[in-house]
Parts: structure tokens; C-alpha cells; sequence
């Protein structure tokens, strides 16, 4: 069977693109290796930047939450909590997420095919995508199959680099505390070294977890010594999971001139905040875009890897530097902004999409009493 374009990976990233193609008439295959839907190891936080790109997408039913309320913590330092009026972040479990995204690349005409693993690819005129079952061919290949991409490896666009690495656990707790969780998430970035720990919750149940770019911790143990700290009682633990975080590192090409890598495969998460689901639709908007114009206007596929450097690498990069400084002395740091919670408020700004990484940097360099409290630490 040949296709136009063959999308690798049914997350975010390779939904959302089969979305966008085959609104544009495109003849689209979206191949995911497991059975769908599938549980996936991720806090499921949709900013409202990212639910800016799902606007033509009715979430109403997949929402385990809306968040109005933020904590950031620093072991037993004094809490930092903001509110907000109206939601600024919704929760989602990722099984339904995905799901749903899959489901409208469906109703946009293209076709799915579940627990099917891709086994190579073979370049030629156009390239041949063999599964266990099939092969079939396509003009275009999008990679969009994660953190251990093989469509990257096949493509030879894959990079070796160092990941965070998490582990997550879905668990049930009293009515009492998950009431107390209800519409707010916790961030504490002294639950584990050159990393934050995190509770979310869901409508029945809790996600906690914990991540860290710091390589031979035991993150089991790591969060049960978190949950403890928090006084979090498991009642029964639904899910645990460990995960590798494809943080964004350096430059890297992201496409030859038959192939793109989105989302985590193109290793697309914010190396401070983490966030990972924006980037995902945002690659694939992207993605679908450099595809358009090299059909309508024989533009060269290389202007995908242009446009993911301008509009998210720019800001990876000063996002990449803050988090470096704030690794440095979060102990310091947490109780500096304790007095200029203002900081943090700008930093939510650059997660809800008011501001940029740029405006946020820019704050922190030109608090120079900021600066010699981090140096006489």
C-alpha cells in the first residue's frame, strides 16, 4: 500500500501531525506499535499554550482536572503557592489524551493501524516502512516514536545524548487527601538531586512522581522518601513506570529530504519546566507545515529543522541556561524567590504563553542582588 505521508508513533507529536495532513487531504498512515489506547508514564499536563492547538478539539470529557493553584517547595523551606483565577493548566491521563488525538486523525481521514512495531525502513524512490505484517510505502516518513526512536536511528539522524530520567506511580489515597490535591500541583525541587518531584492529581487518583538529570540515583527509593515527606498514604498503586526524558540538549538536524522527527524523538522537551506535550503539537504543526510547502511550493524539507530552530530552539536554549543556574543553588534560589515571587509568576507567564524564555532570562541576569545572593551562598 503507498501512502503520501507515514506517521511513526501514536503519542502527541505523530497524532496531532496525522491530524493536521489529513485535513489537508493528504492520504496519511499512523502506525503505533502498541494496542490503543495504552497507558503512558507522564504527568499529563496540558499548559493552556498547548490547548491553544487543540482550540477545533473538544476535551471536555478527557479533563481529570483544572489546575488554579501551584506550589513550589523546597524540602522544609517555607512553600511558595500562587493562585490564579481562572485554570492555567489542565490535566489529562495520556491513554485518553492520545486516544482522542487518534481518533479525530481518523475522523480526518487517515488511516490507523495499532500493534503493529516497525521493523525497518528502506530508502528508496520512496521509502519502505516493513512491520510485522506489511510493508508498506510512502512519499514522506514522520518519526514520531519517542525517546528511542528508531525512524531517527533508520533515518541517521540519531544522537547520543545523555536523558533525565523519571519514575512515576498512579495511585489511589483517601477521599480526604485527594480532596486536599484537588485543582492544584505541587513542584519540589528538593525531593531529588538536579531534579523536582511532582503530585498532580487525576479525578480519582493521584500522580506523583519524581525526575532528575542526575544519572545512578534509585528513583523508587527517591520518591518514597518524597511521598513520605508529603504524607502521602497509598491506598493502592494503580501504576509505576520509570521513563527516560529526551531533554532538549543542543542543535541537531531533524530531517533528511524524505523524513522529519517530532516531539520526543526529536528531543523536544523544555530542559527547565519539563514540559513536554506542547512541544509535541507544536513540532507537529511544524512538521505538517514543511510537508505543505514542499508539495505546494517545492520547498526544501530542510526548512522544518529552520523553523523548530527558530521558533522552539531559540528558547530552549535560554530555557536550557536557567535551568543550569538554577541546578546550581535551588536551595538558595527557592529562598530568594520566596521574597520576589514575581520571578515565578513571570516563569508561569512563559508556561501559559504570555512570555518568553528570552523576557524570562532577561529578568533573572538584571537582578544583580539575585546574583550575589546565589554567589554568597
Amino acid at each position: 500500500m503507498v501512502f503520501d505521508v507515514i506517521v511513526v508513533g501514536a503519542g502527541p507529536a505523530g497524532a496531532y501531525t496525522s491530524y493536521n495532513l489529513a485535513k489537508e487531504n493528504l492520504n496519511v498512515l499512523l502506525i503505533e506499535e502498541e494496542s490503543l489506547p495504552r497507558y503512558k508514564s507522564c504527568g499529563g499536563a496540558i499548559s493552556l499554550k498547548a490547548k491553544k492547538y487543540l482550540a477545533d478539539i473538544d476535551l471536555t470529557n478527557i479533563i481529570e482536572d483544572k489546575i488554579t493553584n501551584i506550589t513550589f517547595d523546597y524540602n522544609l523551606q517555607p512553600a511558595i503557592e500562587i493562585d490564579f483565577s481562572k485554570p492555567f493548566v489542565y490535566l489529562v491521563m495520556r491513554d485518553k489524551f492520545d486516544n482522542l488525538l487518534v481518533n479525530k486523525a481518523k475522523e480526518a481521514g487517515a488511516k490507523v493501524i495499532s500493534n503493529s512495531k516497525v521493523l525497518s525502513i528502506t530508502k528508496n524512490d520512496r521509502l519502505e516502512v516493513t512491520t510485522k505484517d506489511n510493508l508498506f510505502k510512502s512519499n514522506y516518513l514522520i518519526g514520531a516514536d519517542g525517546v528511542n526512536s528508531l525512524i531517527a536511528k533508520e533515518l541517521g539522524l540519531k544522537t547520543n545524548m545523555n536523558h533525565a530520567i523519571g519514575f512515576e506511580k498512579e495511585i489511589k489515597v483517601s477521599t480526604p487527601q485527594l480532596a486536599n490535591q484537588r485543582s492544584r500541583i505541587k513542584l519540589d525541587y528538593g525531593a531529588i538531586p538536579k531534579g523536582y518531584g511532582w503530585i498532580f492529581p487525576k479525578q480519582d487518583h493521584l500522580s506523583v512522581g519524581i525526575a532528575s538529570y542526575k544519572q545512578g540515583l534509585n528513583l523508587k527509593e527517591k520518591l518514597t522518601n518524597y511521598l513520605n515527606k508529603e504524607k502521602i498514604f497509598i491506598q493502592e498503586e494503580l501504576n509505576a513506570k520509570g521513563h527516560l526524558l529526551p531533554v532538549w540538549q543542543s542543535e541537531k538536524t531533524l530531517n533528511t529530504n524524505q523524513g522529519l522527527l517530532v516531539g520526543d524523538a526529536a528531543r523536544l522537551v523544555d530542559p527547565l519546566s519539563g514540559e513536554g506535550i506542547f512541544y509535541a503539537l507544536k513540532s507537529g504543526q511544524l512538521a505538517s507545515k514543511a510537508i505543505i510547502d514542499n508539495l505546494e511550493k517545492n520547498k526544501s524539507l530542510n526548512h522544518y529543522t529552520t523553523l523548530v530552530n527558530q521558533e522552539i530552539i531559540l528558547e530552549f536554549k535560554k530555557a536550557k541556561l536557567l535551568s543550569q543556574f538554577f541546578f546550581l543553588a535551588p536551595k538558595q534560589i527557592h529562598k530568594f524567590l520566596t521574597s520576589n515571587q514575581w520571578l515565578l509568576e513571570e516563569f508561569l507567564k512563559v508556561i501559559y504563553g504570555l512570555k518568553n524564555y528570552d523576557e524570562l532570562y532577561n529578568y533573572f541576569i538584571s537582578e544583580i542582588s539575585f546574583l550575589k545572593h546565589i554567589t554568597n551562598k
